[in-house]
């Protein structure tokens, strides 16, 4: 292991957060943006960029452990990660076989029954997720987090689960010194924060996609994706006290033209599905980041508005009432350039796989890529856990970083340590 970074005193450097989002294999694509910072961008800014703060949910949680885990080997960060997706093989990956199936009913009634794997408990889903949750537990050292978050190379880190029993999202949240420092978290009743030491089971339990993959124990309550209710963790960024926010998006926007709804047949299940899944865990963050930009131009305009006193009374009302005042938030977001379920498509039509592609199951996952619809296979998009499929996500993302390479230099240059 390469030796430790060390932080620069924070003096008037930014705290700066790196927030991802939820979607299965889609996260393949902020694996690429990373790398991109990690790699090229670097060198143009003669340092790397300090992320202070790691905030995830779902795919995007495990990200976020990741990124904290080896905050000493910033450098390789992102070929690490980017290497590790490129060598799934499909059937390896997801176990979707007989045994899959004939559970489905039960688990889609709510009569599943909880069986133990490796570490821990799981209840329902339809996926057999145990060769993932290895890599998982492989793939991050875990041990090293704890180290990293005491050395200082990194202040906090979140990752957002929904509690199945109550319905609530949970931020579970590492940070030197623990809860002290922060005020009440959320005035919304249905958002809780639990300070924990982050092991593998929360990443776990907030990467666990509804129906599809089993539910997570983690003590005595069982949690699913957190991407239900908070997709892409833009909140609990700010109230760790980012003043900086690099947001990696999994959806493509749509331009105006592309926008239009398109005269089709009525669609197939598996799109209906993709489609749920989609307004579940991509839909948040265009709502998020326009509340935060219209925040942004409010103090913006007080402050202008009192010249003399900087907005001080406005402050000092918005502290009485909220315990803190609002902070001017510089943002950013990357986030495809193209669909990542119309890639899905286009990778499962053409049969190019990493692996033979053997099996029930897995011929049906090829099935969704040719179904009706299937020019935009989300569903595909979320399990196609295939080295192909991931090398040509990372690749994307890896170009889309690129192509917006003078707003990343200028966003992250106030934050690079320099040796």
């Amino acid at each position: 292991m390469s030796q430790p970074t060390r932080p620069r005193p924070r003096g008037e450097r930014p705290r700066l957060a790196l927030v991802l989002s939820g979607g299965g294999a889609r996260g393949a694509y902020e694996a690429g943006v990373m790398r991109y910072i990690r790699e090229d961008l670097a060198g143009d800014l003669g340092g790397q960029a300090q992320f202070d703060i790691y905030s995830g949910t779902s795919v995007g949680g495990i990200h976020a452990c990741f990124f904290a885990a080896t905050a000493d080997m910033a450098p390789v960060q992102g070929r690490m990660l980017v290497d590790r997706w490129e060598s799934f093989v499909l059937e390896e990956m997801v176990g979707f076989g007989l045994r899959e199936f004939l559970k489905a009913p039960a688990t889609l009634l709510g009569s599943g029954t909880i069986a133990d794997l490796e570490e821990g408990r799981r209840l329902g889903g339809i996926v057999n997720t145990g060769k993932l949750e290895r890599v998982v537990r492989r793939l991050i050292p875990w041990a090293q987090l704890g180290y990293n978050n005491r050395r200082g190379l990194f202040e906090s880190l979140s990752v957002t689960a929904t509690d199945i029993g109550s319905g609530k999202s949970v931020v579970f949240i590492q940070r030197a010194g623990g809860p002290a420092p922060l005020r009440k978290w959320s005035q919304d009743p249905f958002v809780r924060a639990q300070f924990v030491e982050m092991a593998c089971e929360h990443a776990l339990a907030s990467a666990a996609l509804p129906i599809l993959f089993p539910a997570v124990a983690v003590g005595d309550r069982f949690f699913c994706d957190g991407g239900l209710r908070q997709n892409t963790p833009l909140s609990p960024a700010l109230r760790l006290g980012a003043d900086k926010v690099l947001v990696i998006g999994l959806r493509h926007k749509p331009v105006e033209d592309e926008a239009d709804e398109a005269s089709m047949p009525y669609p197939g299940a598996a799109f209906l599905v993709g489609k749920i899944l989609n307004a579940f865990l991509l839909d948040h963050i265009d709502y998020d980041l326009d509340r935060l930009r219209r925040f942004n131009a409010l103090i913006r305009s007080v402050r202008a508005a009192d010249p003399v006193g900087g907005g001080q009374r406005f402050d000092e009302v918005v502290t009485k009432a909220r315990g803190a005042p609002y902070r001017v938030i510089d943002e950013l977001m990357i986030r495809p350039s193209i669909d990542l379920g119309g890639l899905a498509g286009e990778v499962g039509r053409s049969g190019r796989f990493k692996g033979t592609g053997g099996g029930p199951g897995i011929q049906m996952l090829r099935r969704l890529a040719t179904a009706r619809g299937a020019d935009e296979a989300d569903l595909l998009s979320y399990i196609l856990f295939d080295g192909f499929y991931a090398a040509e996500v990372a690749r994307l993302g890896y170009e889309d970083a690129r192509a917006q390479h003078d707003e990343l230099a200028k966003f992250l240059e106030p934050c690079v340590i320099r040796d």
